[in-house]
C-alpha cells in the first residue's frame, strides 16, 4: 500500500486540518491506495462493532451509497453476506468514512477566498459578515466563503492588514489566524495588525482583542485601546500603553510615520510593502534613528519624500533602492 503521510491522516481523524489539508486527504482516498486504506480501516472498524449499533440494509446501503458519492469513489466490493455489508457501513458511519464525508462537508463549508495584494498595492475586502479588512501591499487574507450558522468568523492573514470588525447579531467570535502561530479573537473593534519573518505586532485603536499564543506555556493577553503588543518567534518582546494608535496604520492614509525609527526598520519595510531590494551605503545609517510623515502613494513619492526628510541622497535602479549620505 501506498504510504501516505501518517501525521496528516491522524489530524484528519481529528478534525484539526485546514481546508488545504482536507482537500489532500480526501484526493488521496480517491486513489486506490486510499480506498485499501478505508477497507482496511473499516474491517477494523466492524471487528468492534456491536449488533446494537446494525440498522436496516437498505437504510444503511442509502447512507453507504452518499457517503461514496460525496467523497467520489466507487463502491468497495465484499465476498460476505448482505447483512455484512449493512453492519460494516455502520461501522464506516461511526468510523473513517464518516470522517471522510464530514471532512469534505467541511472543506466545502470552508472553501477559500484567497486575496493577495501586490508590492505598494493598497485593498480594502469586505467580508461575509461586512467586516472590512484593508491589505497594505505584499499581503494576503484567506476567508471561508460560507459564514452561515454560529460558529467562529475566521480569517488568515499573512502580511499587514487594518481589521474594522463589525459585532456579530449573535455571539460568535471573530478569529485571526497568522503564520506566526497567534490568533487574535474579537468580538469588536479596530486594529492594525503585521504579521511577517515571525515578528508579529498587533496595535488596537478601539474595542477590545484577546491574544492567543500556541507556545508552552500558552498565554493569553486581553488589550485595551491603544495598546501595542509585539511578539517575535511567538515570545512577547513588547507591550505598551497609550499608543499613538494611527501612527501604525497610517500607511491606509496613504502615508508613513515614523517615530524613532531605524534605519534597518525602514529597510525592511521597504522590502516587504514595496518589493524592492535596499542597499545603505553608509552602515552607520542602519541604527541612526529617525522621525517624520512621508507620503507613500507611489514609490518615486516615497523615496523623494525620505531623500527631502532625512538629507540623504535616495536612488531607484532597478528593483534596488540605494541610501547614501549627501556629499554636499
Amino acid at each position: 500500500m501506498e504510504q501516505f503521510d501518517q501525521s496528516l491522516l491522524h489530524k484528519f481523524q481529528l478534525n484539526q486540518c485546514t481546508p488545504e489539508e482536507y482537500e489532500r486527504v480526501l484526493e488521496w482516498f480517491t486513489t486506490p491506495a486510499g480506498r485499501e486504506y478505508l477497507d482496511s480501516v473499516m474491517t477494523q472498524d466492524l471487528d468492534m462493532a456491536k449488533p446494537d449499533i446494525m440498522m436496516s440494509s437498505s437504510q444503511s446501503d442509502q447512507l453507504y451509497q452518499r457517503i461514496l458519492d460525496t467523497t467520489g469513489q466507487e463502491p468497495l466490493r465484499y465476498s460476505r453476506s448482505r447483512w455484512f455489508t449493512g453492519f460494516k457501513v455502520a461501522a464506516v458511519l461511526s468510523g473513517t468514512l464518516l470522517l471522510a464525508y464530514g471532512g469534505w462537508r467541511v472543506y466545502n463549508r470552508h472553501r477559500n477566498t484567497v486575496i493577495q495584494t501586490a508590492y505598494g498595492e493598497v485593498r480594502t475586502v469586505v467580508l461575509p459578515d461586512q467586516s472590512e479588512v484593508t491589505l497594505n501591499g505584499n499581503s494576503t487574507l484567506r476567508y471561508a466563503n460560507n459564514w452561515e450558522g454560529t460558529g467562529d468568523r475566521e480569517v488568515w492573514i499573512e502580511g499587514e492588514a487594518f481589521f474594522s470588525v463589525k459585532p456579530s447579531a449573535v455571539p460568535r467570535s471573530f478569529q485571526v489566524h497568522t503564520a506566526s502561530k497567534m490568533n487574535v479573537e474579537v468580538l469588536g473593534t479596530t486594529f492594525n495588525l503585521v504579521d511577517r519573518h515571525g515578528h508579529m505586532q498587533v496595535v488596537l485603536n478601539s474595542g477590545k482583542v484577546r491574544l492567543h499564543s500556541n507556545r508552552t506555556p500558552a498565554e493569553t493577553i486581553t488589550m485595551q485601546p491603544g495598546d501595542l503588543v509585539e511578539y517575535k518567534e511567538q515570545v512577547r518582546t513588547k507591550v505598551k500603553n497609550h499608543t499613538d494608535t494611527q501612527r501604525y496604520s497610517s500607511w491606509k492614509r496613504n502615508s508613513l510615520q515614523f517615530e524613532n525609527a531605524s534605519f534597518a526598520e525602514l529597510s525592511q519595510l521597504l522590502e516587504d510593502t514595496y518589493g524592492v531590494t535596499v542597499e545603505i551605503k553608509d552602515t552607520s545609517l542602519l541604527h541612526q534613528e529617525f522621525t517624520g510623515t512621508v507620503p507613500s502613494q507611489q514609490m518615486e513619492m516615497l523615496l523623494d519624500g525620505l531623500s527631502q526628510l532625512f538629507h540623504l541622497k535616495v536612488s531607484h535602479v532597478d528593483n534596488t533602492v540605494i541610501i547614501e549620505r549627501k556629499t554636499n
